[in-house]
């Protein structure tokens, strides 16, 4: 790829990657090279093309009309190229090579730690980088969109693909020790009397929404003086601690981790509203036969989880 002659083509990688990241910054970081040299690259495209790519500020990069255009066919050139380089080194089409999936903090020490190591047990040859983020923040120019993500909430952007997954059920939960020294809740209104920690993410919104056959019951900005944050883990730890109640799943109540802390569910007759789950990739026009295998692979554990 550092040939004379490849240069072109690794210029135009450089201009994606770095289109991707946002910033020369971020991108020199990622490509293991200087700011300084991307800038270079990008400027010499600029003379070839005889137009400006990019907008560079304080703030960042913007695309310009004309860097848009280029980027949307680079994308395409580059795809093609790589689809010409997969046919000819495996023409078979193995499963195998090297896919990361981004999914919370919490999916990531219950779950998908585990889903990724079976499958690489299933398929040699393959590697799984798993990734715990909390952000749910998602764009075409987001780098982890190469790969493959799981979230929840709905995503809101037209230029990535997503397939809907089975909903999120989500409970209440709270340790006994909590429950005998202030009581158990039995109906959503009792829970104005306790400590509710909150879970900033996309998908969990501030309303708490309950159902019970005919009876439907809502709860707006969910106690306002407990904590909050985006890391579900860090409020279960204080449920644990018998700090208040918090948000769980069923499936995690399963784990040895929350067997030994004895969290109880509470008012399970009172069904809370589904969170809805995606997957979340980047449009292609060829997927490899290990992203395609992983995809499938992912939506089957997470429904049979």
């Amino acid at each position: 790829m550092d040939s004379p002659k490849n240069k072109g083509l690794r210029d135009w990688l450089v201009f994606i990657r770095t289109v991707d990241a946002g910033s020369l910054s971020v991108a020199a970081k990622e490509l293991n090279m200087t700011a300084g040299a991307i800038s270079k690259i990008i400027s010499k495209l600029e003379d070839y093309t005889c137009t400006n790519l990019l907008v560079r500020d304080t703030h960042g990069i913007e695309l310009t009309i004309a860097g848009r255009l280029a980027y949307n066919k680079a994308l395409d050139i580059t795809e093609l190229f790589q689809e010409l380089l997969e046919e000819l080194r495996n023409p078979q089409k193995q499963i195998r090579g090297i896919l990361k999936l981004s999914v919370p903090v919490i999916l990531a020490e219950f779950l998908a730690n585990r889903w990724a190591q079976e499958f690489m047990e299933m398929w040699p040859g393959t590697q799984i980088q798993l990734d715990a983020r909390e952000s749910s923040e998602l764009s075409q120019d987001v780098p982890d969109l190469d790969n493959l993500i799981l979230r929840s909430g709905k995503p809101e952007n037209e230029n990535i693909v997503y397939r809907e997954l089975p909903g999120l059920k989500v409970a209440l939960i709270a340790t006994q020790e909590y429950i005998d020294n202030y009581g158990r809740p039995l109906h959503p209104n009792d829970l104005s009397q306790h400590n509710i920690f909150n879970l900033r993410h996309n998908g969990f919104g501030t309303t708490l929404k309950f159902s019970k056959g005919e009876e439907c019951y809502e709860i707006d900005n969910i106690n306002n003086s407990a904590l909050s944050s985006n890391n579900h883990l860090s409020l279960i730890n204080l449920c644990i601690e018998g700090k208040g109640i918090t948000l769980g799943t069923p499936g995690w109540l399963k784990s040895d981790y929350a067997k030994q802390a004895k969290l109880v569910i509470l008012m399970p007759e009172w069904a809370l509203e589904q969170v809805p789950v995606y997957l979340v990739w980047r449009p292609r026009k060829i997927y490899s036969p290990l992203f395609i295998a992983f995809r499938d692979y992912i939506e089957k554990q997470w429904i049979a989880r």
